[in-house]
């Protein structure tokens, strides 16, 4: 869901966000939500880093949403949901259809989350593009309680810390960070229709995220990708919750294989 790819869609959301803007300062028990903030920078951080909010399942966007700032800058609870409320409240304002404001709340509140906690950053948490390496991937992951390393061909294999373990490749000539999970077989010989046939149940479940099947010399492979643009460059605080939410998803769609066709590593 980009949500600025056309003139007008940027013009109808600009609109929509100066309003929520307004709105939120009117109330004393929120403006400080938006402390040193202006709708200029609020617009700037949607269109760089728009690309690094996660795919969600849609029961997600039914419940109430938690605060992704670090806890030092976080709002009371109760003020934490009226300004969802604001929010959805000036979406509508703003001409979002009803079925359209659940998504783009939360992803717009990840996004105001991230722009609030650069503000209050002491050091910089962005990487430029032309920094984005391999080793730096893995030197985040390991200096935030989980564990990394640089596989043979230069993929970051992330384990402990994670729900799942899975890969990280940086692609630099697409300017991509790739989440890749993989689920081998138990067998050589297991059908390739069987793991297909799971594969599809998977997909039921977990429409946010696409699953497939491939064939190897060791039997079926059960994989998942998810790629995230980086041209922007990447804020870590994202990176590190879209790498443990997409672990998240590939634990559980691993978890749903009663047959044990698949070699479950963790359990």
């Amino acid at each position: 869901m980009q949500l600025m790819d056309t003139p007008d869609n940027k013009e109808k959301l600009v609109d929509a966000i100066k309003i929520f803007y307004d709105n939120v300062m009117e109330q004393k028990d929120l403006r400080h939500f938006f402390f040193g903030m202006t709708i200029e920078k609020l617009i700037k951080d949607i269109e760089l880093y728009q690309d690094f909010f996660m795919p969600k399942p849609d029961r997600y966007f039914r419940e109430t949403f938690s605060q992704t700032a670090p806890s030092a800058i976080q709002i009371k609870a109760p003020q934490f949901d009226e300004l969802q409320i604001t929010l959805q409240t000036s979406l509508r304002s703003g001409g979002y259809l009803k079925s359209q404001i659940p998504l783009l709340s939360a992803k717009l509140l990840e996004l105001f989350e991230e722009s609030r906690a650069q503000m209050a950053d002491e050091n910089i948490k962005v990487w430029k593009p032309f920094e984005v390496t391999n080793q730096l991937v893995a030197d985040l992951y390991n200096a935030n309680r989980t564990d990394a390393r640089l596989e043979k061909n230069g993929d970051v294999y992330g384990s402990r810390g994670f729900m799942y373990p899975f890969w990280t490749r940086v692609a630099n000539d697409t300017k991509q960070l790739i989440f890749i999970g993989q689920g081998f077989s138990t067998s050589v010989d297991t059908p390739l229709a069987t793991v297909e046939a799971f594969c599809n149940q998977v997909n039921e479940k977990f429409t946010h995220q696409k699953f497939q099947v491939r064939q190897s010399a060791k039997g079926p492979v059960l994989f998942a990708r998810h790629a995230i643009s980086y041209t922007q460059g990447v804020p870590t605080r994202m990176l590190m919750r879209a790498a443990k939410q997409f672990s998240t998803t590939f634990e559980a769609a691993m978890n749903m294989d009663t047959d044990k066709l698949l070699k479950n590593i963790i359990r």
